[in-house]
Formats: C-alpha cells, sequence, structure tokens
C-alpha cells in the first residue's frame, strides 16, 4: 500500500496549490461517532515572508488521493479559529465540520403525544433542513407522551438516542439515526467491515485491552405504573461475570420504555469492556461506525470485529498518511 497519497483541499471552492503545500506542516481530520463535530487541523510555516493562511469563516473541502483507488472525500469544514505563533512562526487553523447546526444548540419546551420514535426525529431533522435517515430498528416505539423541557434539540435527541441504542449523528446535510454499534447503516445494510492486516499496523501502536471498569452485573430503572399510581422497576442482565448494579436515574413512563432503556445501557456496558486503538499506515477509508477486524496479529485478537468510534487522519510530508483508530467490540 502507498503511503504517498496526493491531497486535494480547495478553500471557498477554489482548488489550492503550490504555496500552501510548501508551508503545510500537518493536516489532520477527526471523524467521530455521534453529534461531536468533526474536526479539521492544519498547522503551516510561517516564516518570512509571511503566509495568508484560510480565514477565519472559511470552508475547506479535503479529498485524497490513493493511486489508482480514486479520491476519497473526507468531507467540508468551516474555519472558527487562526492562531498566530510568533518566534518560531507558525500558523495553527482550526475548522468544524460544515454539517453541524448550531441553531441546534438553542433551548426549547415542547412535548409529542402519541408518536413514535421516527416521527419525532423526522419532524426535528426538516426542522433544521436535513434529510432524516432512520433505521426502523431503533425508531418504532411509540410514546404516549414525551417532553422536551427547556432543551436543546441536540440534547434531546442525544437522551433519546441513549433509551433506544441509537446513534444519532449529522453527516452531509443528513440526520442519521442508526443502530448503535450494529455497522449498519439507515436501510439496515451491512457498512463495509475493514480488514487490518500485520502490515497495515504501524509497529508498538496495536492496543487491545479487557477492563472492569464501567462493568455491572445488572442494569435497573424505574418507571410509573399510572394505573396502580405506583413507581416499578425493570432489572435486566448486563454482564454476569460482574458485580454491582447500574441505576439510569431518568424516570419512564411506561415499562416497556423503562426495559427498551435498560437493555440499551447493558448493550453499551458490554461493548465498553473490550477497546482497541491502533495507527494504520496510508488508508483514507477508515470512518467512524465502521466494523473492523484484525488479520495476522495475534490468536484470541484476530476476526473479533470491533465498531470505529473515533478515527483521526494526519498527513505530513515527513510521515504520508496515517489514520489512528479507535473502537469498542462489536455485541
Amino acid at each position: 500500500m502507498t503511503t504517498h497519497p496526493v491531497l486535494l483541499v480547495t478553500v471557498d471552492g477554489v482548488p489550492v496549490s503550490g504555496v500552501f503545500f510548501d508551508r503545510l506542516i500537518e493536516l489532520s481530520i477527526s471523524d467521530r461517532e455521534g453529534v461531536q463535530a468533526d474536526t479539521l487541523e492544519m498547522s503551516f510555516d510561517d516564516s518570512p515572508p509571511h503566509f495568508a493562511s484560510p480565514r477565519r469563516g472559511a470552508v475547506v473541502r479535503v479529498s485524497v488521493r490513493m493511486g489508482l483507488r480514486g479520491a476519497a472525500d473526507l468531507g467540508a469544514f468551516i474555519v472558527d479559529k487562526v492562531e498566530n505563533e510568533c518566534l518560531p512562526f507558525v500558523i495553527r487553523v482550526r475548522a468544524h465540520s460544515a454539517d453541524f447546526r448550531a441553531e441546534m444548540k438553542t433551548q426549547k419546551s415542547r412535548h409529542w403525544d402519541g408518536a413514535t420514535v421516527k416521527d419525532i426525529v423526522t419532524e426535528i431533522a426538516k426542522e433544521h433542513d436535513l434529510e432524516p435517515q432512520i433505521a426502523d430498528a431503533v425508531a418504532g416505539h411509540k410514546y404516549d407522551w414525551i417532553g422536551q423541557q427547556d432543551e436543546s434539540d441536540l440534547n434531546f435527541l442525544e437522551r433519546l438516542a441513549r433509551r433506544h441504542d441509537a446513534l444519532f449523528t449529522i453527516k452531509a446535510g443528513r440526520l442519521l439515526w442508526l443502530e448503535r454499534g450494529a455497522g449498519k447503516t439507515a436501510a439496515g445494510d451491512d457498512i463495509p467491515e475493514a480488514v487490518i492486516g500485520r502490515q497495515d499496523v504501524l509497529i508498538g501502536t496495536c492496543r487491545v485491552s479487557d477492563s472492569d471498569v464501567e462493568r455491572f452485573k445488572t442494569v435497573k430503572c424505574y418507571w410509573q405504573d399510572k394505573a396502580g399510581a405506583k413507581r416499578r422497576e425493570v432489572v435486566v442482565t448486563a454482564d454476569k461475570e460482574a458485580n454491582g448494579e447500574r441505576v439510569l436515574s431518568d424516570p419512564f413512563s411506561s415499562e416497556a420504555e423503562a426495559r427498551r432503556a435498560a437493555e440499551a445501557a447493558a448493550k453499551e456496558i458490554q461493548r465498553g469492556q473490550i477497546r482497541t486503538s491502533c495507527t494504520v499506515l496510508g488508508n483514507p477509508s477508515l470512518m467512524a461506525g465502521q466494523p473492523m477486524q484484525y488479520s495476522g496479529i495475534r490468536p484470541g485478537i484476530d476476526g473479533r470485529v470491533f465498531i470505529l468510534e473515533t478515527v483521526e487522519l494526519t498527513y505530513s510530508k515527513s510521515a504520508g498518511l496515517r489514520s489512528s483508530i479507535e473502537g469498542r467490540l462489536k455485541v
């Protein structure tokens, strides 16, 4: 696999070349699961004559071409910070993904009656001119009543996603509501699995850990039985080999809703037990949410499927292209 990619960059729609790449020290892009905005960071040599870096508010689009494989689009980003360092002279530019909606942070109060999760997510997506792509497997529950009280759309959707073991994210003008940790698209199709072999790994970077941190035997949550005017509980098994119990503080209005939330929390505990991190040479196709397995690394590790949570792609003249990944076991 070649480690000499061709980086393609446009600023406000205009391709850059020449002095931009002459002065570029490093470019890195972080792709994350969930609603944290993807980020772009660039550093430039600003030795005299000084360099005119992309301005704050500029739209930077990045793609990379790897030989005959064609170009991989790495996204569009809005510059939100430009920092000058002096003696020595360096410019650092930071940008966030252009799909992140600042207006989704405004607090609101409202409620829904007799609405499914899909109804609610679709309504909020359309309010922000986003195309909803929703996995039915985590969107079918119907609420008699659910409220958003002095809460932003982002926080509300994240809370709703945790209850239903869904992954909520915004990419390329779309609001995605997926099965968390399933490695599937909104349509239910499998995301192509990546295979990382011994020859792909930067020596000394591959880690797989099995931890007791945040392991619980059971998850408990409570729901209000209106008919009996009593608070009742739901308990589900998370890890039979662990001890202790995790209690969810949110109140739930029905047994079905409480059980779904407890099962989602139990799956999250199972996913967090076994984690991996690694740096891979020259692979721009890796992305957050993608299933991945190792091959030729070690018995007991090879063949186990992980879901990538974070992919940080870094380009520099000295090291070429590298992708640092972090993921959790698929359950």
